[in-house]
């Protein structure tokens, strides 16, 4: 996802972080998935066997949690042994919350069960993302109703529209288990009201502010109930079949009718618990005001970015990047008087965004290895949906059908897309769809496949943003002023949320903030402040993220001196793959001994 952050004493505007995508990289692995076994062999070979076929156990049982999950992660799902799946979204409850941790500290025992150093090398790096997320997870087994799954931009109600626009017909089935998933949905949102409302009994009920924002995309979206989106879009889905006049036209009816009475209702229902519930909120600021608030942050800091350091050290490294982004800034400046008035006016030379996606595809090749071509198609957001999904994001394909890929712009007035340039390099190319597509080239194990880490996807995204800026035909003072800006604005934001969530800060004391900064503005303050309590530690995914992903590349030139390259460093980081920060240090560390050698 992508974010147009403009600003510091450059300009005045400021405006939001949303998230990119709901599902992780993908590779082309096609195996069928076999049963896991229960025994722990002794012999070498023997344990890695069965660690893989534990491994994939665990994928065949999370890719059928819910039928979203499903159809965005196998495209043919009968190749993994997996053939009669009942369609639903799956259950959101305090209930299945609790089964899911005791699941956890099951394969948590049988994780523990392998000798790790038998395994190979990439099973050694799956066991320690698996046994760090799992301990991670477990943390969280006092904080069920402080989880919140609705919010106005990447809230699950908000993003469920354009999962369900684009889900995938492969088959006539897919058609067939479609419409029966959306039957579903008044069921599922019931379960999430219930939530909701064990949340305000607990007093954890989300401020009005966070629910009249939900109540309004919910109303966006249910506007216009005979012309909703997914009545709309269904028909141009069907022609990819052969189908009869009459079998088309009572497939059109049916969705239209299942539309009508099933998720109209479940998005209405919605609106009435939510409005019933308002008021029941006791806390109108930051997460450190509940309970045990500040231990909770804690833990949602690591979890979101996948960063260890602690909201200490995340502060200071926040505040030492911005320091220098900031004195940076001044210097070119004080260098190029004229770069101020250069930026101000800054025009790119690429506006189109097929053209930019080419582009970008066929700039990288220097500093970034070598990957396939594959599809990509530009999609706009529906007009239903404009005022509260992201400027952009991007759509990962399923495992088995990764080379057709799918970006989103939406064409909002309140977004400048005249600087499109950087966000589809952050979408694209070297962003989100190349990290993808890398990383399936390289066949990883079917598990990996969903353990996604929005530190890692974020924080690679944002830092091939940045690093864009170089690409764009720009001035080089003004390219290096437009990275400084981007640099500290991610930091600005970093240390809102911090401030609002950690220690405590009022809307006055996030403007005073501000004010320090030369970027006063109530307006301004009042919208940052809503967004990180909204959605805490969000902006942190890409704030942070940058951060580790700058760190470790300054670690290792730093290590490696003239037999440094940007090439090979960025293959390690795309090849490694999503995991938390500390382990892919781990693995650089001896990435960096071997190159030394």
């Amino acid at each position: 996802m992508k974010r147009r952050i403009i600003a510091l004493s450059l300009v005045i505007a400021l405006t939001f972080l949303c998230s990119c995508s709901l599902f992780s990289p993908n590779s082309p692995n096609t195996k069928p998935v076999e049963p896991a076994v229960t025994a722990m062999p002794n012999d070498k070979t023997s344990q890695q066997v069965a660690f893989d076929l534990f491994t994939d156990d665990l994928f065949t049982k999370k890719v059928q949690t819910d039928s979203i999950t499903l159809n965005y992660t196998l495209a043919n799902p009968e190749n993994y042994g997996i053939n009669n799946f009942t369609p639903t979204f799956g259950e959101y409850s305090m209930e299945n919350m609790e089964k899911n941790f005791k699941e956890d500290e099951e394969n948590l025992a049988k994780l523990s069960s392998f000798s790790y150093d038998e395994l190979t090398k990439d099973q050694q790096i799956t066991y320690d993302i698996l046994k760090e997320l799992y301990s991670d997870d477990l943390k969280f087994k006092d904080y069920i109703l402080y989880d919140e799954v609705l919010s106005s931009t990447t809230g699950l109600q908000a993003q469920l529209p354009v999962l369900l626009a684009e889900y995938n017909f492969n088959s006539k089935k897919d058609v067939i288990n479609y419409l029966a998933l959306l039957k579903d949905l008044d069921s599922y949102f019931n379960k999430i009201c219930e939530f909701e409302t064990k949340k305000s009994e607990a007093g954890l009920f989300m401020s009005d502010t966070t629910a009249d924002e939900v109540i309004d995309q919910c109303n966006q979206f249910i506007k216009t109930p005979e012309k909703n989106l997914l009545i709309d879009i269904f028909s141009s889905k069907l022609d990819k079949f052969e189908y009869s006049k009459e079998e088309k036209d009572a497939l059109i009816a049916e969705n239209k009718e299942i539309v009508l009475t099933h998720v109209i209702p479940a998005y209405t229902h919605l609106v009435e618990t939510l409005t019933g519930l308002k008021g029941t909120g006791k806390n109108t600021g930051g997460v450190c005001n509940l309970e045990n608030g500040k231990e909770y942050y804690s833990l949602l800091l690591k979890n979101q970015t996948g960063s260890s350091k602690t909201v200490e050290e995340a502060k200071t490294a926040l505040e030492a990047e911005l320091t220098t982004s900031v004195q940076d800034m001044q210097s070119v400046i004080s260098k190029d008087p004229k770069s101020l008035d250069k930026v101000q006016g800054v025009k790119y030379k690429l506006t189109d965004p097929k053209e930019i996606v080419d582009y970008l595809e066929n700039e990288i090749k220097k500093d970034f290895p070598k990957v396939h071509s594959v599809n990509c198609s530009i999609k706009y957001v529906d007009k239903s949906l404009e005022d509260h999904m992201s400027p952009a994001f991007y759509l990962t394909p399923p495992i088995d059908a990764y080379t057709n890929n799918c970006v989103y712009i939406n064409k909002s007035p309140k977004y400048d897309l005249s600087d499109i340039f950087t966000t589809l390099a952050h979408e694209g190319y070297p962003g989100h769809l190349y990290q993808t597509v890398y990383y399936a080239s390289t066949n990883p194990s079917l598990i990996r496949n969903i353990i996604d880490f929005g530190g890692y996807s974020e924080g690679w995204a944002t830092y091939v943003e940045i690093y864009s800026y170089d690409l764009a035909g720009l001035d080089n003072s003004v390219s290096k002023l437009l990275k400084l800006n981007q640099s500290s604005i991610l930091c600005i934001y970093g240390l809102c949320d911090i401030g609002v969530n950690y220690t405590g800060w009022s809307e006055a004391d996030l403007l005073t903030f501000l004010n320090s900064l030369g970027l006063g503005s109530a307006d301004v303050a009042k919208e940052m402040y809503k967004a990180v309590i909204e959605e805490p530690c969000n902006y942190l995914k890409y704030t942070l993220g940058y951060i580790e992903m700058k760190q470790m590349k300054e670690k290792a030139e730093a290590a490696l001196g003239k037999n440094f390259s940007l090439r090979d460093y960025h293959e390690f980081i795309l090849s490694l793959g999503p995991a938390q920060f500390d382990i892919i240090n781990k693995y650089l560390d001896q990435w960096i001994q071997e190159k030394n050698k």
